[in-house]
């Protein structure tokens, strides 16, 4: 069982297009802090092409309390941060978690919460060839979920 954790993700765009991949890849989405509801917000609504109604989707004001729930019921918590404590994607041993994991992504300005990589299991990075630090989150997103399907189907 996977999820992907969307804390504080400020764009609707980029909510329902992370709605519309976890759809392909078999991900629930928990929504978390401020991040524009793909249940409710129009934009995320219209855009999204139903697949919120195909994927599970679970909403938590309280950042802590999403991390609570996704801790009982997806086990392994990775965020997907770039920094000296993380693990390139590349080089990540997936052999070293179960298929029960939870990927936690970002607010574009604030990054990921203090707070919350403090609780995480393990973070990863994807590597990054040229001069940007990163991608978009919902591109990162994207390339954390397929990696980590492909490597467990």
């Amino acid at each position: 069982m996977a999820a992907i954790i969307l804390e504080n993700i400020r764009s609707a765009y980029n909510v329902w297009n992370m709605v519309r991949t976890a759809d392909a890849f078999g991900f629930d989405v928990i929504i978390s802090g401020y991040t524009a509801s793909p249940l409710t917000h129009e934009k995320v609504k219209k855009t999204s092409l139903g697949a919120e109604k195909t994927v599970k989707i679970f909403e938590f004001l309280d950042n802590d309390k999403a991390l609570d729930f996704a801790k009982q019921n997806y086990k392994t918590l990775i965020s997907a941060e770039t920094g000296e404590e993380s693990v390139s994607l590349k080089d990540f041993d997936f052999k070293q978690i179960d298929s029960n994991f939870a990927i936690i992504v970002w607010n574009e300005v604030e990054w990921i919460l203090p707070q919350t990589l403090s609780r995480s299991d393990y973070i990863v990075s994807i590597p990054m060839n040229w001069e940007k630090e990163s991608l978009n989150v919902w591109q990162s997103s994207a390339i954390f979920m397929w990696e980590f399907w492909r490597n467990f189907h």
